[in-house]
């Protein structure tokens, strides 16, 4: 116990000396998304009826759909995240933190539990929670999933121990739980199922288990995984389609290696990583070295078992991220954030059994690597906190990928610096010319610098790539309006409205254009019919009352106004208007 509590101790200093910067980091990337732009988190009857009795799609604009995902217990940590701290990202990346010392604190009473000794299984956890490969998951709220599943994977792990040790039967149900969670918030919880076994061979006096305890737990983790397909096909979600890259397996698994040892540069965004399936000299050399390894794996399991089951919990974790399954954006660094502690585990082992002499040079050569790891991790925590620096820095790992290229844009043109945002634009378009997100933010762009002509063509570009986007057809109506063109304005509203008749930002904007004409009362209309389509909008709100106000029906507006800071609490121009009505009464 005493042990348990210093290792916590140190292992909470560690994480926040390492990642306390991290905590004012912004939300970025998809956290826009999934987080700040997403309603679904905003109430528990949309989110059950969006994440508990819905699956999630992962889409990418050039390879189609990247299938449905179903992890429920991921999107609850986020909307509790999201009640209780609002859109504060600081409050998520405490969470995430915390998911993070979980995972090491139980990592380490693991490996205490199969009798390592204290100094492994501390050394063994403190490094993997100083890699700086894993970053991604510690610092990128939207990495969560993969932490979370950890703790589920390790709390399953730690009960099996339990079970093989004292056949109680209340460990059974304990293991179900921790299985089915870890499955519920990433499907990085399969693991469990082949850890199992890894942990059942590692069990002190594993030759007097009887084969019935094994079987039993294998059989649970294997009834929890049949529940949550059952779940996964009922709610609808589908795998992403595509064929394993059986060739190209070898040489992904190394990357990943080197990935965590050696991280140069490292990137968010991996896909353009990912090796091509054919058949190559280097695909063969890759397999082969990777039999060298397993055949190297069987040869210690004996003499340096350790070692031997670190590098072995390496391989069955990073296998399923190697190609065995297809996975739409390829590679990704968050992917390797449980076979890292497999690797951690075997590094620390390494100095043991040898001389003196020998060990003391191994170990002087793994202080020196993780002093440099600490250091880097400290260099990319710093990154995150930084949207434009964090895409320019992985642009240094990845740099023919387009996504990272328009993400920089999107954030240089957040900080007001345009002509560089104009550029990533543009180098997002030259390598991938049918980036229509790209062409419609440079429409955006041009829009905001007056550029008329620029931003039509833009806009034009991404409607020939994609002709039923609402919100490009809308820019371009608001394009249209700007340079005095009310006729073609109005057509694309109308456009829009007839795509997405329920769209609200469509009737608002048409609603503006009518009243700039003097059609007040149809502009009313328009209004009143984005109100009827989102009740949480405070724009429509707003218009129709400044309508109101202006038409010498103060009553209404002042209504209207009092349900605008309801949604929008302490706007300054709704404030400024209700004093006017105050003051004219």
């Amino acid at each position: 116990m005493h042990e348990t509590l210093g290792f916590l101790a140190i292992s909470s200093a560690l994480v926040f000396i390492l990642y306390w910067k991290a905590i004012g980091a912004p939300f970025v990337y998809d956290d826009l998304d999934q987080i700040v732009n997403n309603p679904s988190l905003a109430s528990w009857h949309a989110f059950v009826h969006r994440f508990l009795l819905a699956p999630v799609a992962f889409t990418t604009d050039f390879r189609g759909t990247g299938g449905l995902s179903y992890r429920p217990l991921y999107w609850l940590t986020l909307f509790l995240d999201r009640k209780l701290w609002h859109l504060n990202p600081a409050g998520f990346h405490v969470t995430n933190l915390l998911l993070h010392l979980a995972n090491g604190l139980l990592g380490f009473y693991l490996l205490r539990r199969l009798r390592l000794s204290l100094y492994v299984s501390a050394a063994a956890a403190l490094l993997w929670l100083s890699l700086p490969i894993n970053t991604e998951v510690v610092a990128w709220v939207s990495a969560r999933a993969y932490s979370l599943s950890g703790v589920f994977l390790l709390l399953g792990l730690l009960i099996a121990n339990w079970y093989l040790r004292s056949r109680k039967l209340i460990a059974l149900p304990c293991y179900f739980l921790a299985a089915i969670a870890a499955v519920l918030s990433h499907e990085q919880g399969f693991l469990l199922f082949p850890l199992t076994l890894l942990i059942a061979y590692a069990t002190p006096d594993a030759n007097q288990l009887r084969r019935r305890s094994l079987l039993t737990l294998l059989g649970t983790s294997l009834f929890a995984d049949i529940i949550y397909l059952v779940l996964k096909q009922r709610v609808a979600a589908h795998a992403a389609s595509g064929s394993a890259s059986i060739w190209a397996f070898g040489l992904t698994f190394w990357k990943y290696v080197l990935w965590i040892l050696a991280p140069i540069h490292m990137s968010v965004e991996r896909s353009t990583s990912t090796p091509a399936n054919i058949p190559s000299a280097a695909t063969v050399m890759a397999w082969l070295a990777l039999a060298a390894l397993i055949a190297a794996i069987y040869l210690l399991h004996r003499s340096r078992p350790v070692i031997a089951s670190g590098l072995a919990w390496m391989c069955l974790s990073l296998a399923p991220f190697c190609g065995l399954v297809f996975i739409y954006q390829g590679m990704a660094e968050r992917f390797t954030y449980m076979a890292s502690a497999g690797l951690a585990l075997s590094i620390v082992a390494l100095p043991l059994g040898y001389s003196k002499q020998t060990s003391r040079v191994l170990l002087s050569l793994i202080l020196l690597w993780a002093t440099w790891g600490v250091w880097r991790l400290y260099v990319r925590v710093l990154n995150w906190c930084d949207p434009v620096s964090l895409y320019r820095s992985s642009l240094q790992a990845t740099p023919n990928s387009s996504t990272l290229f328009y993400n920089l844009g999107f954030s240089l043109r957040e900080k007001g610096d345009l002509t560089e945002a104009e550029q990533a634009y543009r180098n997002a378009i030259r390598l991938e010319p049918r980036y229509q997100r790209a062409f419609a933010s440079l429409g955006d762009l041009y829009t905001s610098q007056h550029r008329a002509i620029e931003a039509q063509k833009a806009y034009n570009d991404a409607l020939a790539l994609k002709p039923d986007d609402v919100g490009t057809i809308l820019n371009l109506g608001v394009l249209f309006q700007q340079v005095g063109a009310m006729w073609a304005a109005e057509q694309q509203f109308h456009r829009a409205i007839a795509l997405a008749p329920n769209d609200s930002a469509a009737y608002t904007d048409l609603g503006v254009l009518l009243y700039q004409q003097n059609k007040v009362d149809d502009a009313a209309k328009m209004f009143a019919k984005a109100i009827d389509n989102k009740t949480t909008d405070p724009t429509p709100y707003y218009n129709l009352a400044a309508l109101l106000q202006q038409a010498g029906r103060g009553d209404l507006a002042l209504l209207l106004y009092k349900r605008v800071l309801e949604i929008k609490p302490n706007d300054p121009d709704t404030l400024a208007n209700i004093q006017k009505l105050q003051g004219a009464r």
